[in-house]
């Protein structure tokens, strides 16, 4: 990135270390019976992290307007969203250990609030993504408001979530 000249996928990398990062934290929440526990719980919620992002491009394009297109407001969107969903997903899975099964129902029914978040997403994707007539959005309007609004959404998921058991 640094060598390509590419801040807004800097950006979108800080942001996915970030968040995924918080997906493994909430996996490390809690007491259980061993490392597997961790382990389970952090790729539950780091593979959903990921199909989302997979989802959130299919239906955006959002990768190739921060790698092909280089828009930091794009890239900025993109470290927002990032944050905002492993803030989630992190605390979908912190919580003492009972079971696979209690773990997987615990992480569903506190974990659902991404998908509004990725909906969300999508269509800010849509009405803020580059055109041919505002080809480099304002990175301030376009970039960081946003960021701090998926931040601040995730926050306000997780706080109305509780204290986890």
């Amino acid at each position: 990135m640094i060598e390509r000249a590419n801040p807004a996928a800097a950006y979108a990398i800080g942001g996915a270390l970030l968040g995924i990062t918080l997906c493994f934290a909430g996996g490390n929440i809690g007491d259980g019976p061993g490392w597997w526990v961790v382990v389970f719980s952090a790729a539950l919620s780091t593979l959903a992290f990921f199909i989302l992002w997979a989802l959130l491009h299919r239906f955006t394009g959002l990768a190739d307007a921060v790698t092909i297109d280089r828009d930091p407001a794009s890239g900025l969107r993109l470290a927002g969203y990032f944050i905002g969903s492993g803030l989630i997903l992190g605390r979908s899975v912190a919580g003492d250990w009972v079971s696979m099964q209690a773990t997987v129902v615990d992480f569903v029914s506190t974990a659902w609030p991404v998908v509004l978040l990725w909906v969300a997403a999508v269509l800010m994707e849509r009405t803020f993504r580059p055109t041919q007539e505002r080809p480099f959005p304002s990175p301030v309007a376009y970039g960081l408001a946003p960021l701090a609004a998926y931040v601040a959404l995730g926050a306000f998921f997780v706080t109305q979530a509780g204290w986890w058991n």
